[in-house]
């Protein structure tokens, strides 16, 4: 998946009053666009050296390998040669695999800071605190930390046959998707997932089995948790058109014939897993 770099390691422990190197890589984005070059080497980002702002304009994010990652908050677009602006989407496609994760996650962070400009509580604008990544009101003394999401991520089984879906209103979907929602307030993730799958597709589900987890940085905090279940009763598919353009039990067979694993999301992981009739396997730590 697109967080396994090992034995590279991103380190997201905050670092106080840290300072950019000219070698440190800048993350800028404007919009959902990345100042980023693809060239022979693969996926590339550029480093401090090139910009002419202050260094006060640069927010810490994170280590990845020995180098140091800023954020440059200043969406303004720049004009550098050779560099372009990208969807941040690419991260699905280009290599190398710890660049892309390092975009992604920058993108979590970034989506994090644009939204997290003044106190909910009382208005006033908010201060980054020194000690730690998180914002806080010099006024009412709220204190707001990096948003976590978490949601499911619903393999749903039916002996030899896997619930596959199409995301409806999104161009270029196929039928690759797993069931997937959002957690709320006040229930478990297993509750998720029996909730999702009946709003979804109709179906009762039984046999709940955690899989593992996942960092999502392209919903602006996604923490997505794997769940294996089985259906309980009647396996016609009731769509839920808003969500879904279509879903089919789709047999092992034919999975294992025409998929691949992307090796970047853990519902590609999920999906060739079952092709492959390793579902019941535990997971290696």
């Amino acid at each position: 998946m697109i967080h396994d770099i090992e034995p590279k390691h991103l380190y997201n422990e905050w670092k106080p009053n840290a300072v950019p190197k000219r070698s440190s890589a800048v993350v800028q984005f404007c919009g959902r666009n990345l100042l980023c070059r693809i060239d022979d080497n693969g996926l590339r980002l550029p480093s401090r050296a090139m910009f002419p702002d202050g260094d006060e304009a640069f927010t810490y994010l994170f280590e990845l390998d020995g180098r140091e990652y800023y954020l440059l908050r200043d969406e303004t677009p720049r004009e550098i040669d050779g560099w372009t602006y990208r969807d941040i989407n690419i991260f699905r496609t280009e290599q190398p695999k710890e660049t892309a994760f390092a975009a992604v996650s920058a993108w979590h962070l970034c989506c994090w800071y644009r939204d997290t400009r003044f106190c909910g509580r009382c208005g006033t604008p908010l201060e980054h605190d020194v000690n730690e990544r998180m914002m806080h009101c010099p006024k009412c003394g709220n204190m707001i930390f990096p948003r976590i999401n978490p949601s499911v991520i619903v393999a749903v089984t039916h002996g030899d046959y896997l619930l596959l879906t199409q995301y409806a209103n999104r161009p270029g979907a196929t039928r690759t998707a797993l069931i997937a929602g959002f957690t709320e307030f006040g229930e478990t993730a297993e509750q998720t997932v029996r909730r999702e799958v009946m709003e979804e597709v109709g179906l009762k589900v039984k046999n709940l089995r955690y899989y593992k987890s996942q960092p999502w940085g392209i919903s602006g905090g996604g923490l997505l948790l794997g769940y294996w279940c089985e259906l309980d009763g009647d396996e016609t598919i009731h769509l839920d058109n808003f969500e879904l353009a279509d879903g089919a039990w789709v047999s092992r067979e034919e999975l294992r014939r025409d998929y691949r694993d992307n090796g970047i999301a853990l519902t590609s992981e999920m999906i060739a897993r079952f092709a492959a009739g390793r579902e019941y396997e535990p997971v290696a730590e």
